[in-house]
């Protein structure tokens, strides 16, 4: 794994390449395992919720063991009937929902045999039995069709030397590709121009992958080019790896296959060359558990968002819910939410909090210095614009030592390959506030870049419990 940590004085791109980090960049998670992740994830929801609200206080390993079993015993169950294989969804989240019941009533039986009755969770036992059935069709009927929907949405770009391979289409939809070609880039002068609309140059392509809906880029193998060596597509396949993109290498193979064999399943291959189920932020496991427990928090968490409510509305004139553009994943903005913490100053231009501003109400130091006010985007997470961890949301404002951030670190739109995130590894490690000087920007990257690299669930949980110490006592929160 390459080590993402650049030295405070190293902060051009020649210090920071390209290519260590896009070599180490994963060639794509298998889809297989992520039905049964989701289900194990489903079973264990609300025991652990329950655990979390203190209904048990004791032996708590033990339960925890139990839940883990019965999780492993249902999803075995649920594979052994055919629930993961290929076959109608509802029938199949039917099967995991008869699955767990059926495995519940056996280890729970063998608890009461056993003399464990406390095991049961008591009061959460009825709704364990109620509610995790459903979660389970919802993971196997509903999600899965949301990615296919998902893949199919958004466009494609293609980066071509004379002509597109007739079958491009095909290819697309085998790959599950968005199908809807929005450009093609010519790099030949004598071309055979197809249907799909034409891109003059490079700077045009980089225009369209940011103002559209785009998240692929296809780029057509030619003798000519000998794939990506040659000086044009190199420089542009460099310019695209500091965005969020997947990019594809298609072979025209239909010279070289019998028509039977074409005619069935095309003349045209994709072979992945840099695509990261994280670039889309679109993974199922990861967006199952911002789901889970973004809700679960924001439920705890609604009587004291009442009173900082309340709080605020006491402060001074002004809205309560402060509303501000941010980039989000793809680079594209929305709009992140967050308690007020400064006067109300409409006609005043943006500008970066800094510590000791005046702006900043009484309230609003408590908030910023318990990152309190950032419970509301707990909201931002149930709808799909953040995640529970990821790199924070800047402004697209925000600059430094009169820089913009993507314009002062060229890889900085890395960070745009996951939704952005409430908190995050640099976070963690002490990197939070204002972001005064080129090093400290390279700090926050290099954290955020290592965090893209190198995500799982585990990581997930462990950056949030590390998070919850941090904002007490943080001398650089503002």
């Amino acid at each position: 794994m390459v080590e993402m940590r650049p030295s405070a004085k190293c902060y051009d791109e020649a210090c920071l390449n390209t290519q260590p980090y896009v070599d180490s960049l994963p060639s794509g998670l298998g889809s297989g395992w992520l039905l049964p992740a989701l289900d194990a994830l489903a079973i264990l929801a609300l025991p652990l919720s329950g655990a979390a609200l203190g209904q048990v206080t004791e032996k708590l390993p033990r339960y925890l063991l139990f839940w883990a079993i019965l999780a492993l015993f249902s999803l075995g169950l649920t594979a052994s009937h055919g629930g993961y294989a290929s076959g109608g969804r509802w029938r199949q989240g039917g099967i995991a929902a008869l699955s767990f019941l059926a495995t519940s009533a056996a280890l729970l039986g063998l608890a009461v045999l056993l003399n464990h009755p406390g095991i049961l969770l008591r009061h959460c036992t009825l709704l364990d039995l109620t509610a995790t059935p459903a979660l389970l069709l919802f993971s196997h009927a509903v999600l899965p069709a949301c990615a296919a929907t998902a893949s199919h949405t958004g466009a494609t770009l293609v980066v071509c030397y004379d002509r597109c391979p007739p079958d491009l289409s095909l290819a697309l939809a085998e790959r599950k590709l968005p199908s809807r070609i929005a450009g093609v880039l010519y790099l030949s002068s004598l071309r055979e121009a197809g249907s799909w609309p034409e891109l003059h140059d490079s700077a045009e392509l980089l225009r369209n992958f940011s103002a559209q809906t785009i998240q692929d880029v296809v780029f057509v193998h030619h003798p000519e080019l000998e794939a990506f060596d040659q000086a044009p597509q190199k420089e542009l396949l460099q310019e695209l790896l500091t965005y969020p993109a997947r990019i594809w290498l298609a072979f025209d193979l239909s010279a070289n296959l019998p028509e039977m064999l074409r005619a069935r399943t095309g003349g045209c291959k994709l072979v992945p060359v840099v695509t990261d189920e994280l670039v889309t932020s679109s993974h199922v496991v990861k967006r199952g558990f911002d789901i889970v427990v973004a809700s679960l928090l924001l439920l705890l968490c609604a009587p004291v968002l009442a009173v900082l409510a309340a709080l605020v509305r006491l402060s001074g004139p002004g809205p309560v819910v402060f509303r501000q553009s941010r980039l989000g994943a793809q680079g594209r903005p929305f709009t992140v939410l967050k308690l007020r913490t400064m006067r109300h100053e409409p006609a005043l231009a943006f500008a970066q909090a800094r510590p000791g501003d005046a702006r900043v109400t009484k309230i609003g130091q408590f908030l910023r210095r318990t990152s309190l006010d950032e419970l509301l985007q707990l909201v931002n997470v149930i709808r799909g614009e953040m995640s529970l961890v990821g790199p924070r949301p800047h402004a697209p404002e925000t600059t430094v030592e009169g820089i913009s951030f993507e314009n002062a670190l060229r890889l900085y739109r890395l960070r745009h390959r996951v939704k952005p995130g409430i908190t995050g590894l640099a976070q963690v490690r002490g990197l939070r506030g204002e972001t005064r000087s080129l090093p400290a920007l390279e700090h926050r990257l290099a954290s955020d870049l290592e965090y893209i690299q190198n995500w799982s669930v585990g990581l997930d949980i462990a950056i949030l419990l590390r998070t919850l110490p941090v904002p007490f006592g943080q001398a650089n929160a503002c």
